[in-house]
């Protein structure tokens, strides 16, 4: 992950967001020191429709800082046609390079996590081959 403007770092924070707010049921939370916030404004019109969803996230401290992020839905017509989705990130307060070094480390803690589910989710699939099954049927 380079920069806010990345894939890569909507990867992450598409990721955090799903794993810190399943079902996106809050409006506020704190996650690793981190305070998030969302807000989300809708318009749906005969023609058209139009969604916003904005995520402030704010470190206090010595090195705090808050950036936004936007993401950006239109549609079109009856039918709800997906017509455009934008996306951007900006740094409200504070340093880019320590905003990024807090989504690096949680980059890194995601990885750590899938490693060890993919080790555990292995692990289980190995020993449900240990498992011999008789039938009792062959006894007599």
């Amino acid at each position: 992950m380079k920069n806010l403007a990345r894939p890569s770092f909507f990867r992450v924070f598409d990721l955090l967001l799903g794993t810190t707010n399943p079902g996106l049921k809050l409006s506020s939370w704190m996650h690793d020191g981190v305070a998030w916030e969302r807000e989300r404004h809708s318009f749906t019109g005969p023609k058209h429709g139009q969604t916003i969803e904005i995520f402030t996230l704010t470190r206090p401290g010595k090195h705090g800082w808050s950036v936004m992020i936007v993401k950006e839905y239109w549609w079109v017509g009856k039918e709800s046609r997906a017509l455009k989705a934008v996306r951007w990130a900006k740094p409200i307060d504070g340093e880019r390079d320590d905003i990024m070094q807090w989504f690096r480390a949680q980059e890194a803690a995601l990885d750590h996590q899938l490693e060890v589910g993919a080790a555990s989710s292995a692990e289980h699939a190995n020993g449900a081959e240990d498992i011999e099954m008789f039938d009792t049927a062959d006894d007599d």
